[in-house]
């Protein structure tokens, strides 16, 4: 029994060793295929084709996304620069058919003597601004515009623009170029001339900034959109 046991400590010692050998030869081998620079060539090879070819794959994709992003920026961009076109044009329409206050340099033209001055010459007034590039006008606060009615009453006597009665002092106010505006006016033969024959001076002052009201918005009965 002696020797038996003599004998199985030593083959136990060698499968421990064994084992141990085993285990690390086990490691040694897997960090070794583990080990890029001990990999075949073919291997590497395959490898990085295929690092390459999904490497192209995600800049492809990325490119893509950056052209989407550039196109709906683009896209935004223009439909933001049509809004805002969009948007001027309007304000520069209702500006220019009154249908805005407005202000800005002009002149006023004031009449402080009741005179025979019936409404043509207050028309003529008025085109006469029109030519010299008045860009607004009013009488009284009364917004002149394409559709305002200028009405002399021959049986009392009485002028009205858009149904308001037009008493004295009568200003007439135009936003515009202040020398065109002016120049106009005084012409030799013009309006001037011809209101001096009955006694009429109108003082004509420059003024920096002129505010003029809105007029009301006009009613269509017969005016209706195009089929075509």
């Amino acid at each position: 029994m002696d020797n038996a046991k003599k004998w199985q400590i030593p083959i136990f010692i060698t499968f421990l060793l064994l084992g141990i050998l085993l285990s690390v030869q086990f490691r040694t081998q897997q960090n070794f295929l583990g080990d890029l620079s001990l990999q075949k060539s073919d291997d590497l090879v395959l490898m990085l084709k295929k690092l390459h070819d999904k490497r192209g794959e995600l800049e492809k994709g990325l490119r893509e996304l950056e052209q989407q992003q550039r196109s709906l920026q683009a896209d935004v961009n223009a439909r933001e620069t049509l809004a805002e076109s969009l948007k001027n044009e309007s304000e520069q329409l209702k500006m220019a058919l009154g249908l805005t206050p407005v202000r800005g340099p002009g002149i006023t033209i004031t009449i402080t003597t009741e005179s025979p001055m019936v409404y043509l010459d207050l028309v003529d007034i008025i085109n006469e601004l029109w030519a010299s590039q008045a860009e607004a006008i009013a009488i009284n606060d009364q917004r002149i515009t394409p559709w305002t009615s200028i009405y002399w009453n021959k049986t009392n006597l009485t002028l009205t623009i858009n149904g308001k009665e037009i008493l004295y002092p009568c200003t007439i106010k135009a936003i515009g170029n202040q020398d065109k505006l002016e120049s106009g006016l005084r012409l030799l033969g013009g309006i001037l001339d011809d209101l001096a024959i009955y006694k009429v001076y109108p003082v004509i002052k420059r003024v920096e900034e002129i505010e003029l009201p809105a007029a009301p918005p006009p009613t269509l009965n017969y005016l209706q959109k195009s089929a075509s």
